[in-house]
């Protein structure tokens, strides 16, 4: 967690801006922390809403790296696709890969005076012709949307070294586990920096594991002094990000989504997030007034037994209103709830 103030700085950055099929509000503060170590980022153009990159950054160690990764990431992810879409490579494949590139690319491109003492996590949803909404996760920040009915659908899981498929990476990879931490240090089994971490070979007469890996094993012949390389997909800390993919095409479209640091979903679980947001909405809350109020209950938390509400808290809710305002959108919202509690 790192040094604390005696008393959180509750100042916070507000940012509410509307487009012509969408709308969206984000809040950030730091808190209990002695420095803001998050960072998030939006690609829009009003003009040309075919790929929309939101993000949101946790750093750890340092801001460095989340700024960086901030700056550089959606904005690659956004002219990447956009090349893409123009070159007719519009195949669901391709975005997908696209995406994938575009993080490791930003993680190998991060100075080594930086990745080798931080790090960042990174949660990216990306929004294409307003069909595909796909959302790549590096780390333990989240993604969750709201679907009819205020079900949650979670559309990213946290990546911990403790999780079973996390492990057998970390420790094919020559690192090891204590604590639910990687070398008794990170508590993220995924990151983009923490150089230390990213070992490119691996010591196969130390570690009698390393066959296990399927990659390792058809690579034998690469050995030199017993060393194994190894991709980066396989170090014990990789950048790699998991991919979900929402087809708006055959699934309904969510009421609203949400992309937060752990320092918001230490506090909320999807549902209670979820919950509270349609409350307020139900009750005529605008967007920005409930990203504060979010921002304050997870200050009011803060617990030194928990250990929750200490940490820098960023999080941006996204309402896609196709074809109507949200003016509408908030009229339905409120209807709908109203009708499923007089059904109840």
């Amino acid at each position: 967690m790192g040094q604390l103030l005696s008393h959180p700085i509750e100042e916070k950055t507000i940012d509410n801006k509307s487009s012509r099929n969408m709308t969206y509000c984000i809040g950030s503060m730091q808190g209990y922390r002695t420095t803001m170590e998050d960072a998030h980022n939006v690609v829009l153009n009003e003009n040309d809403e075919d790929v929309t990159v939101f993000g949101v950054f946790d750093g750890h160690g340092g801001k460095e790296s989340a700024h960086i990764v901030s700056s550089e990431l959606p904005a690659l992810i956004y002219d990447k696709l956009k090349s893409a879409k123009d070159a007719g490579e519009d195949q669901l494949s391709n975005y997908i890969r696209t995406v994938k590139d575009a993080f490791f690319k930003v993680d190998h491109d991060i100075p080594a005076k930086v990745a080798n003492y931080c790090g960042t996590t990174a949660i990216v949803a990306t929004i294409i012709d307003k069909r595909y909404i796909l959302v790549a996760n590096t780390g333990d920040s989240r993604c969750a949307m709201s679907m009819e009915g205020g079900a949650p659908k979670t559309v990213s899981f946290d990546h911990k070294p403790s999780n079973m498929g996390e492990r057998v990476r970390i420790e094919n990879g020559g690192g090891y586990v204590v604590g639910g931490r990687v070398n008794e240090i990170l508590a993220l089994s995924r990151a983009f920096g923490d150089a230390q971490f990213k070992i490119p070979f691996v010591n196969a007469n130390n570690n009698p594991n390393v066959f296990m890996n399927s990659y390792i094993s058809q690579h034998k012949d690469k050995i030199k002094s017993g060393l194994v390389p190894i991709p980066p997909e396989l170090y014990p800390v990789s950048v790699e990000p998991d991919v979900l993919v929402y087809d708006l095409k055959y699934l309904k479209r969510p009421e609203f989504i949400v992309l937060a640091c752990d320092g918001v979903w230490d506090c909320f679980t999807n549902t209670q997030l979820i919950n509270l947001i349609r409350e307020k909405v139900y009750h005529e809350w605008k967007l920005e007034h409930i990203v504060e109020y979010i921002l304050n209950d997870c200050i009011r938390m803060a617990s030194g037994i928990t250990g929750i509400g200490f940490d820098n808290m960023t999080l941006i809710i996204i309402v896609m209103h196709n074809d109507s305002s949200l003016e509408d959108w908030y009229s339905q919202m409120k209807h709908r709830i109203k009708k499923e509690r007089s059904a109840k």
